[in-house]
């Protein structure tokens, strides 16, 4: 795919972009290059993130210098993320160019992103508007920070409950992540706050980047989100947790005192109207920062 049409004069004579592919080549210069930029990506990260959505590669010379990556939800709606221009290659117009190309991958659809400060301009210059804010918040859990109790009737999924937690997660999230979700509920622990017998909130927790990623919590309030996340502390004392919420889930304070403080945030922005929320579940973290 030339992007002769697409970079600065200064940046095209060895530059080319590509889709990417689920071998283990791309894998792995895609590790590289998230390591590069200091995010704690493992390669099953990867692997994952290529088999649910579409991406791009930026080479020259043969090397992996960029990528992007999006994830549809329907017809009607995308997530972006993962979009990372090697340290040495910034200022060139890569990540235009990149993002460019992954946005044509969404074709209609609306499209939410995470953006770092740094990005926000690039976003606001493709039509995305500001929509909300995401916290990430990260530790090594430990026995010395008081563990949540369990006052509600928290259990671990089973397999006839798959249909319930997709019907939530679509009326919390607005579009179908039915192929993400059965994704990470094979990759992960899967846990369940029941009411009369029936899942009413649900929460994954799986191995992603330096231990365990909690997410997505979907709930209807924030006691049952608390119960479904203190369940993961409790079971994963010793490990390093990270759980991205959004900064209107009112967690942030709670999840400090359990031992996870704030790290980092992040702008969500949009292009395009977010799908309708069409019951009382809401989303308490995400996925991830890309997935949403």
């Amino acid at each position: 795919m030339p992007v002769n049409s697409i970079l600065p004069p200064e940046a095209r004579p060895s530059i080319a972009l590509r889709p990417m592919t689920g071998a283990k080549r791309d894998l792995e210069s895609a590790l590289q290059l998230s390591r590069a930029a200091g995010w704690a990506y493992r390669l099953e990260d990867w692997r994952i993130a290529q088999v649910l959505g579409q991406g791009v590669l930026a080479e020259e010379n043969g090397q992996v210098i960029g990528s992007a990556l999006c994830w549809p939800y329907g017809d009607a709606f995308a997530t972006c993320g993962s979009i990372i221009v090697a340290p040495a290659m910034q200022g060139r117009g890569l990540g235009r160019a990149l993002l460019t190309q992954v946005l044509e991958l969404t074709g209609d659809r609306a499209v939410m992103l995470n953006s770092t400060a740094e990005g926000t301009r690039l976003y606001q210059s493709f039509g995305f508007d500001a929509l909300g804010s995401v916290h990430q918040h990260l530790a090594q859990t430990s026995a010395d920070h008081p563990q949540p109790s369990a006052d509600l009737p928290v259990r671990i999924a089973r397999a006839n409950d798959l249909e319930a937690l997709l019907q939530m997660d679509q009326r919390a999230f607005g579009a179908d992540r039915r192929r993400m979700i059965g994704e990470l509920t094979q990759n992960g622990a899967v846990a369940v706050v029941e009411c009369a017998g029936r899942p009413q909130a649900y929460a994954i927790c799986r191995p992603f980047g330096l231990g365990q990623v909690i997410g997505p919590v979907v709930a209807t309030g924030t006691e049952d989100a608390k119960a479904l996340i203190g369940y993961f502390l409790r079971t994963n004392l010793g490990q390093t947790l990270r759980i991205d919420i959004p900064g209107d889930s009112g967690l942030g304070p709670w999840l400090t005192a359990q031992g996870l403080p704030e790290v980092g945030q992040v702008t969500t922005m949009i292009r395009g109207q977010h799908p309708a929320i069409s019951g009382p579940e809401r989303i308490f973290a995400l996925a991830s920062q890309s997935f949403g």
